[in-house]
């Protein structure tokens, strides 16, 4: 998997370097960004199994909790060439914190073991929990991307684009389910973004412009410990951002 995440980012890469050197340059520039982000409310969740010579016991569990608005910050070094292209390479934080109120679903299934067979279809106990709980859950995610847009210029007083990137984002979790400390964890997973905005010229070397993005870091591998009876889970970081920032020509 890991292999692949990277295959997809030097292949990415790659391809901007080919773009680049069919082009003229036309100038560098930098930009620094930050805004509001929106994050839909992630599935977590996790299995742990614990064995022993007669029994294993399995615990489930998963927390539905809605995040609250968050913020994201960053910027990039980038060229313009003279076809309308810019590629970049772009750093950037998001960072989401949960609301208070959440609610804890609890399996606890215990089944038998006769030689090597576990009979879980047969389970010798088994009982389920729902309650209320407080959260104060914080996500965010650090990503190195490697975007492309392309400026349409209309010869008016704006220049509207579209682009995208991809790359990679550690993603980490870190707070209290019902009071008790979880650890922080993190990985490091691959990611892709899309958008479009317009820029608008301030001077004859600054721009300002207003874009949204779709950012997407998927599959992390988080293990919740402890306070958290199930195992790993798997959030996906998905967030839609409306962010200003400001260009410079270099």
């Amino acid at each position: 998997m890991k292999t692949r995440k990277l295959l997809l980012i030097t292949t990415a890469l790659a391809t901007l370097s080919l773009v680049a050197t069919s082009a003229n340059a036309a100038e560098g520039y930098a930009s620094i960004f930050g805004g509001v982000s929106f994050m839909p409310k992630p599935r977590l969740a996790g299995t742990n199994h614990t064995h022993s010579t007669t029994y294993v016991f399995q615990s489930s569990q998963s927390v539905d909790t809605s995040f609250k608005t968050g913020y994201v910050v960053g910027g990039n070094f980038g060229v313009k060439w003279d076809s309308g292209l810019r590629t970049e390479v772009e750093l950037a934080l998001r960072q989401h914190s949960s609301k208070k109120n959440g609610h804890l679903r609890t399996s606890y299934v215990a089944g038998y073991i006769s030689g090597t067979t576990v009979h879980q279809n047969t389970p010798v106990f088994s009982t389920t929990s729902d309650r209320d709980v407080t959260t104060d859950l914080h996500m965010r995610a650090y990503s190195l991307m490697a975007n492309a847009w392309y400026d349409f210029d209309f010869g008016m007083g704006f220049t509207p684009y579209i682009g995208g990137g991809m790359g990679l984002a550690q993603v980490q979790i870190d707070g209290s389910i019902d009071g008790a400390r979880i650890a922080e964890k993190n990985d490091v997973v691959f990611a892709w973004q899309a958008g479009a905005g317009v820029a608008f010229p301030v001077t004859d070397s600054i721009k300002a412009f207003v874009d949204y993005r779709y950012f997407a870091a998927n599959d992390a591998h988080l293990r919740l410990e402890p306070g958290f009876n199930g195992g790993s889970i798997y959030p996906s970081f998905d967030s839609h951002s409306i962010m200003v920032g400001l260009r410079f020509g270099l």
